[in-house]
């Protein structure tokens, strides 16, 4: 619109009564997988210490010298509290006084988002931990034959079908809508299920599909994962807290917050990292 240099003071500039929305990414990972171990830890300590013992196999009895007696084969897996995030904001009275806007609830509600986002990143950084069989080729998109192959793999390490689940991107999920047999949550009558889980989509081959753009991408390739609940595990020894402070000299309210924990695939074949190119 044209206004005239000596009129523009009486056309006001107008500002939105609120901040605007972020669009933030779904956070899925720690919900999804063994956190059974954090409990040790709440007290003291870095690290947790997890005793395994492999499976037996049987042997033929000879009748004269009866059965061979082994040793059982015992191993130990530890959990390391290695990862210490946080953030600090500070805004200054004078912003506080002026602004239109009320800026303690929005920082509060990013910095939460910020924390939960950073143990995603964290358990997802996770994947080349997973067994070299179990890391196919990259393919050019997700098809149902290869979701079928990842399967495969896990029914071959006798990995329970309960609580196995799919983790994708955005990307993912647009090669899921153009298979068949992926079945939307929107289009079953069971979307109330999606309210109480975050980045729940769907399934396919009976496994629920969750999407996050946490997924990570490495050498070109998105790394979309496969699992069962037992195949990563991690320890959030201090859960996401938000703090407050005041700077005197400063003039400034302080908000930060932080969080500590460690994780780590505990069964390597208990996922498969199917890689689709970017």
């Amino acid at each position: 619109m044209n206004v005239k240099a000596n009129t523009a003071s009486f056309v006001p500039e107008l500002w939105a009564p609120e901040l605007m929305e972020n669009r933030t990414n779904n956070l899925v990972m720690l919900n999804l997988i063994n956190h059974q171990y954090e409990a040790q830890l709440m007290q003291k300590g870095d690290t947790v210490h997890i005793e395994k013992m492999d499976e037996f196999t049987t042997q033929d009895i000879d009748e004269t010298v009866g059965l061979t007696v082994t040793a059982a084969t015992v191993s130990e897996d530890t959990i390391t509290i290695d990862k210490y995030v946080g953030f600090a904001k500070a805004y200054q009275d004078v912003i506080s006084k002026q602004s239109a806007y009320e800026l303690r609830a929005p920082i509060v509600e990013r910095g939460g988002r910020a924390l939960a986002t950073a143990i995603d990143n964290y358990i997802l950084s996770k994947w080349d931990g997973v067994a070299a069989g179990n890391k196919p080729a990259a393919i050019a998109s997700l098809t149902f034959a290869s979701l079928i192959n990842a399967h495969t793999l896990l029914d071959q390490a006798n990995v329970p079908e309960d609580d196995r689940f799919l983790v994708v991107n955005g990307v993912g999920r647009g090669d899921l809508r153009q298979i068949a047999e992926f079945t939307m949550y929107d289009k079953t009558g069971e979307a109330g299920l999606v309210k109480g889980k975050k980045g729940l989509v769907g399934e396919i081959y009976g496994t629920p599909v969750y999407v996050t753009n946490s997924v990570v991408t490495d050498t070109g390739a998105y790394k979309f994962i496969l699992a069962h609940r037992e195949a990563f595990a991690a320890a959030v020894q201090i859960k996401p807290e938000i703090e407050y402070d005041r700077d005197i000299v400063k003039k400034a309210d302080i908000i930060t917050g932080s969080t500590l924990l460690g994780a780590k695939v505990l069964r390597d074949d208990h996922a498969v990292i199917i890689s689709r190119t970017v």
